[in-house]
Parts: C-alpha cells; structure tokens; sequence
C-alpha cells in the first residue's frame, strides 16, 4: 500500500471530488478558488514582515533583514488563494485509543488528509499543526500539490502520545496565523471544557472561522464494559481495576455533561461543532458532514 494510499482511499477521493468545504466568513486574497474577496489590487502584493517559524519555506526569508539584524524574518503577501485552512490535529495520548481498525487518531489522520486533499484541489491554501503537550509539528498554509505530499509526509511521522494541552496549542496556531483562517480542530476534546472554551475564544478573537470535529471512539460513547476491567491511563494517569457496572453511570453523566458543555462554548463561540465514530465508514462520515454544511450554509 502506498504512503498516499494509506491516507486517502480511492473510493474517498471520488466522492471528495463531488464535494467542497468553504468557509462561511473568512475570505481574504483574491478570486482563484471558491470564494470571492473583497480585497482590490494586485494579486501579490507585500503585506509584512514575521518572524521565521520551522515549516516555512527558506526562500521567503528576507536576506537583508537576516543580514542586517542577524534574525530571521519571512515575508508575507497578500496570496492568489483566498482561503487559509489550518489542519489541527490532536496528537495526544487518548488519541491513541482504538480497536483492530485503527485509533482514533488513524482516523482523525485520514480525515485531515482528506480535508488537505479537498481543499487543496479548490486551489486553496492549507496547512497543518499537530499537537500533544506542544505543538510538535506545524506545517505553514500553502496551495499546491507538493503541499499534499508535505502533509501526508508528516502525518505518517506522527504518532499519539503525551498529555494534551489543547488550549496552549490553539493559542499557539493563533500566534503563528496572523491572518484570517479557517482553523479545523481535530480532536476528542478529553480537556477540561473551560481550557477548551479558552483556547477557542482565542481563536475566534482573532477573528478565525473555526470547525470543531470531535473524534470518539464507540466504546467512549456508550461504556459497553460489562465485568471487571482494568483501565490503562494514555497522558500518564495510573491504571485502575475498576467494577463496571458500579462506575457506568457515573462515566456517562460525566461524558454527557463534557459533551453538553462544549457544544454549549462553541454555540456561545459561534464555532461550529460536528461529532464523529470511529466505526462509521470515513467516506460517510465525510459525505454527510459535508453535504450537511452546504444545506445549513
């Protein structure tokens, strides 16, 4: 099986190209995609000078600037795409959690890559940022089939471990992304909510769109441990023998009451909220939350 292949199935790629993701209220640059800007002028005009992060092309550094001050800064323009999408990828722990198909977070990696593969033939621009008690991996939003490759390629170098800190994480995204984006969080969201709620005011301050896709496995849902079990923790937690059918009740109403919380933040936020299964086919799972969005938009 081919690294690309792995990612993205051929059954989803046809069905990808049927479809499209658009943000709602984030346009900047000028008309080559989907959406249509409000920004005049020239179609590559010098906006700014930042500071260089790692994932960022060497040829956009300013020479002088390096020379001069000894530090290096990158240039930033106003781009021919007109959407910026940032892929954020929880690559946490609990995210490791998962059965003989795969974990969570194999099928949070196929869904980036899918979005990656979508957007990207809109002719629009996308990146990516994983992250477990960091932010370990940041790929700056660029257009072009080489930026698939890029992704993947680091996709396939990842793997779920540590604890998670997501809201340090989108704080972080938010530091690199000086302009308006469309930011995709792919997550369990296992944090506190009020960490979460932090992190995504951040973002919306900022004045990003953001799509929060929450990533669950089936197990997580419904507790359908029965017998004694022993639970190992993923971000360092002891394990615990535990009695089933005593702690059922109490995990659920604590599961329920997470949920209800972050939908509540994101309504509150204006971030819109979509919930994912691990054992639903991916390509239903994307067909749906796709068409689903093109209705309510």
């Amino acid at each position: 099986m081919s690294l690309v292949s792995r990612y993205l199935d051929p059954a989803v790629i046809e069905r990808l190209n049927q479809l499209q993701l658009s943000a709602r209220s984030v346009v900047e640059g000028n008309t080559t995609g989907l959406h249509r800007s409000p920004v005049k002028g020239a179609s590559i005009e010098f906006r700014q000078h930042r500071f260089y992060v790692p994932g960022d092309e060497p040829r956009r550094l300013d020479w002088r600037v390096l020379a001069r001050t000894n530090k290096p800064f990158i240039k930033e323009y106003d781009e021919e795409t007109n959407l910026r999408c940032v892929l954020m990828l929880d690559s946490s722990g609990s995210m490791a959690y998962g059965d003989r198909a795969g974990s969570k977070f194999d099928y949070a990696a196929r869904m980036a890559a899918s979005l990656a593969y979508l957007m990207l033939g809109q002719t629009e621009s996308v990146g990516l940022a994983a992250h477990s008690n960091k932010l370990d991996t940041f790929i700056a939003p660029h257009g072009g089939h080489a930026q698939l490759t890029r992704i993947i390629d680091a996709l396939e170098r990842i793997s779920p471990r540590q604890e998670s800190t997501l809201h340090r994480a989108m704080h972080e995204v938010a530091d690199r992304v000086s302009r308006r984006a469309l930011m995709v969080i792919l997550s369990d969201f296992f944090a506190p909510a009020a960490r979460v709620r932090e992190g995504l005011a951040r973002l919306r301050h900022d004045r990003h769109e953001v799509i929060a896709m929450q990533i669950l496995h089936r197990n997580e849902v419904d507790f359908p441990f029965r017998s004694w079990s022993r639970f190992k923790g993923l971000e360092g937690e002891r394990a615990q023998l535990c009695e089933t059918a005593l702690v059922r009740k109490t995990y659920l109403e604590n599961f329920r009451r997470h949920r209800r919380e972050l939908e509540e933040s994101c309504r509150l936020l204006g971030v819109e909220f979509a919930s994912f299964v691990t054992d639903d086919p991916l390509i239903d799972s994307m067909t749906s939350f796709l068409r689903r969005r093109r209705t309510v938009g």
